[in-house]
């Protein structure tokens, strides 16, 4: 019996593909439009200006941010790696081969990010990349955070009990906030008195430790040399892993979007 053939009633659209410059600048624009009349970012949107020009920097920010130009940008906005165990190279295989990006090189760019999963290995040569004043700032305050120090001796001790499913997750949460460290003092350095820092980022859990990054980050930030103008948390709030909630119950994590601000020199 030959098998029936089954159409789509509705004619196949895939509307327009644009440029990448086109694309961007349209998503740009959307996001302005959806924020300048709530007036949430002040100083993002002051200015209408002609449209700049755009530049696309391939590498980790790690390598490159050291690159730029002290007290050169008027704005940041950034949503960098979250501390998760997600890996962004398997979720992005697929884009990933399309570029023709190999194993080898995947392993390597794997390498390259900020650490968030357990995959990631320790860096070396960061002290070479940030210059003696950023790395020891960033150092210090990592060191000094009695919160964070407190949650990565607790890690540690659950990885010696072997309660964690995973005995490089405290590797993984030291080294994420070494290196996010080491971005906001950089940041601090790269940005114009007075200029706004946006960052999304979620709060995450392990070993039913709550770990709050929202003010792990913002506390490097004050020490880095912002204001911490605003937390917002999001309405709906993040789950956890289904081992995390039949060990230690549903507890709603906080996702939100901090607003920092660079103090004048």
């Amino acid at each position: 019996m030959k098998p029936r053939e089954r159409r789509c009633s509705t004619p196949w659209n895939t509307f327009s593909i644009f440029s990448f410059d086109e694309a961007i600048t349209r998503k740009l624009a959307e996001i302005s439009a959806d924020l300048k009349p709530a007036g949430f970012l002040p100083g993002f949107f002051e200015s209408p200006g002609a449209p700049g020009n755009l530049e696309v920097l391939r590498g980790s920010c790690l390598d490159l941010l050291p690159t730029l130009a002290t007290a050169s940008f008027d704005g940041l906005i950034t949503s960098p790696p979250y501390v998760n165990r997600y890996d962004y190279t398997r979720t992005y295989a697929l884009e990933l081969a399309l570029l023709r990006v190999d194993e080898a090189q995947i392993r390597a760019l794997r390498q390259a990010m900020v650490s968030c999963t357990v995959e990631n290995r320790e860096k070396a040569g960061l002290e070479a990349i940030f210059g003696p004043e950023i790395y020891g700032r960033a150092t210090a305050a990592f060191a000094h955070q009695v919160e964070l120090q407190s949650i990565l001796a607790y890690l540690e001790w659950q990885k010696s009990a072997k309660a964690l499913n995973n005995a490089g997750i405290p590797r993984m949460v030291r080294n994420y906030f070494f290196e996010m460290a080491l971005v906001i003092f950089e940041c601090a350095r790269l940005l114009k008195p007075g200029a706004p820092l946006a960052m999304v980022n979620d709060n995450v859990r392990y070993g039913g430790a709550m770990i709050p990054v929202d003010l792990i980050l913002s506390d490097f930030a004050e020490q880095a040399g912002f204001e911490v103008e605003v937390i917002w948390v999001l309405p709906t709030g993040k789950g956890n892993s289904s081992q995390q909630m039949g060990a230690h119950g549903r507890e709603a994590l906080r996702k939100c979007i901090y607003i920092w601000r660079r103090r004048g020199a």
